[in-house]
């Protein structure tokens, strides 16, 4: 399978290299396909290793120290929900799928998203779910499966993922997740971010797997 996306080419070489662990050989993927039918999403536990997901951080502070990030180029990211958006196809972050059960990368990668959360200051609000969709070039195809990394810890306080499941639609369910673990969500599936009442920032990265042609 050829994970990288046409504009990223150059970059495969070195993402083969990765190593991939072994929990992610041994991961009962039947399951996980099952958990998201019923459920609509599963969480896998610490499958991106320490030092893959502390090589993404590093890779986008240093971005930070060589460019800085001043107001007129951080507010359209964060209002986006896209954050360095000229990181997304670097070895550093695409490493990251590669941890991923092959079964769950058995599609075309969209762009990756790159995804902070800095402390929000405005009043409580009722959460409002969304449903992703396929980008314009897609042709048609649907997604075949949305998986998160956390980079960080992700819950309610920091404004966290929260999902509408399947099984309890009225309901919805915050995710509480430390940094490696994984969400792997169906591309139907109603989610949303809360507010970041913490004074950290809320890192993931999410990658988006279409249909083939």
């Amino acid at each position: 399978m050829h994970l990288c996306h046409p504009a990223a080419v150059p970059f495969c070489s070195e993402v083969l290299n990765v190593k991939v662990s072994k929990l992610t050989q041994m991961l009962p993927t039947r399951q996980v396909a099952v958990d998201v039918e019923a459920r609509g999403f599963a969480v896998l536990r610490a499958l991106v290793p320490p030092e893959a997901v502390d090589a993404a951080l590093r890779h986008i502070h240093l971005d930070v120290v060589r460019r800085g990030l001043p107001a007129e180029t951080m507010g359209p990211w964060l209002w986006s929900a896209h954050w360095f958006p000229h990181l997304k196809w670097d070895p550093e972050i695409v490493a990251l799928a590669w941890h991923l059960p092959e079964e769950l990368r058995d599609g075309e990668l969209c762009d990756p998203q790159i995804l902070l959360q800095p402390p929000d200051e405005g009043e409580d609000q009722a959460l409002v779910s969304h449903i992703d969709q396929e980008p314009d070039w897609s042709a048609g195809r649907g997604y075949r499966a949305i998986v998160g990394v956390a980079l960080s810890p992700a819950h309610a306080g920091n404004g966290g993922l929260v999902v509408w499941p399947f099984d309890r639609p009225d309901e919805p369910e915050p995710l509480n997740l430390e940094a490696g673990d994984v969400v792997v969500m169906h591309p139907k599936l109603p989610h949303s971010s809360g507010l970041n009442r913490e004074g950290g920032i809320r890192y993931a990265v999410y990658f988006r797997f279409l249909d083939r042609a």
